[in-house]
């Protein structure tokens, strides 16, 4: 590819390419980024357009270096930020520690057309349980992330096609304001994520609130936390409760609950259970 940018990106545009990934094996770290930028520019002039890809802040993360943002941002849709997935839950839990534990740097240049990109979905393999197959997705859908799934489609499990065809998460994980959720607490090794999203309801927005065990014990660990305090959901006192949606379960009816309340879940060992927690105002909130 190098020294023909131009005509690679003429031939795939010819071919009515909709989305082009360039990693960065081998290259000089110092010299890549100004390489992204120039095939960047070279395959937006085809006219056609076509979802870019990016890879080198996994490079220079790795070699010490912080990324330019406001360089990616111009230059690519999307970017890997870390190391490659395995078919392995460890490798799952190590990526998703990279990102709680940067989310204060990367998640403000997340946004509709410039994504952070943990790396493909891993359900479907062999490497992941069911229960860590829903955290994988649970925890990829709060943070926005590409849903790019790596597997043998034709081997996939019912129960995990189920899980990837989720109308619900999908949803979420596709809401228009593109926020990236945060790790906001964790509780006796069980992760709270959150996320804003749509529909706004009076001045406040919906939340998508998973809790994933990191928890290795042999039975679902019973939960209770305080929904202001531990899951930082809002203490405006025009909201009287939440409607709160179980996204795995469809056929469960939703849950009330008081704001400034507890909530009371039950995680599997290293599983994870993902909710809708939509504000309810005024007095048709049902007391209880």
């Amino acid at each position: 590819m190098v020294g023909y940018f131009k005509l690679d990106a003429e031939t795939f545009a010819d071919w009515g390419v909709d989305f082009i990934k360039i990693d960065g094996c081998y290259a000089d770290v110092e010299l890549m980024v100004n390489d992204y930028i120039k095939f960047g520019e070279y395959m937006n002039r085809t006219g056609r357009p076509i979802l870019y890809s990016c890879s080198w802040p996994a490079y220079q993360e790795y070699d010490g270096i912080i990324p330019d943002y406001d360089q990616l941002k111009e230059t690519c849709n999307m970017w890997r930020n870390w190391g490659d997935i395995e078919d392995s839950h460890q490798s799952v839990v190590e990526i998703t520690k990279y990102f709680s534990d940067h989310q204060n740097r990367i998640v403000p240049h997340h946004g509709p057309g410039h994504w952070n990109d943990p790396d493909t979905l891993i359900l479907g393999n062999y490497g992941l349980s069911y229960d860590q197959s829903k955290s994988q997705l649970a925890v990829w859908t709060v943070m926005g992330a590409p849903l790019l799934i790596s597997n043998d489609l034709a081997k996939v499990r019912p129960e995990i096609k189920e899980l990837l065809l989720n109308k619900a998460i999908i949803r979420v994980n596709q809401d228009p304001l593109g926020i990236q959720g945060r790790l906001v607490k964790t509780v006796n090794k069980i992760e709270i994520w959150k996320r804003p999203i749509m529909p706004r309801v009076g001045h406040e927005l919906t939340q998508a609130i998973a809790f994933v065990s990191r928890r290795a014990d042999g039975a679902p660990y019973p939960l209770r936390v305080k929904l202001q305090e531990d899951v930082g959901l809002s203490n405006s006192t025009n909201i009287k409760g939440y409607k709160v949606y179980d996204l795995f379960d469809a056929k469960a009816a939703p849950l009330l609950v008081r704001a400034g309340s507890t909530f009371e879940t039950r995680i599997n060992p290293t599983g994870a259970n993902l909710y809708r927690f939509v504000p309810q105002f005024g007095t048709n909130f049902i007391s209880f």
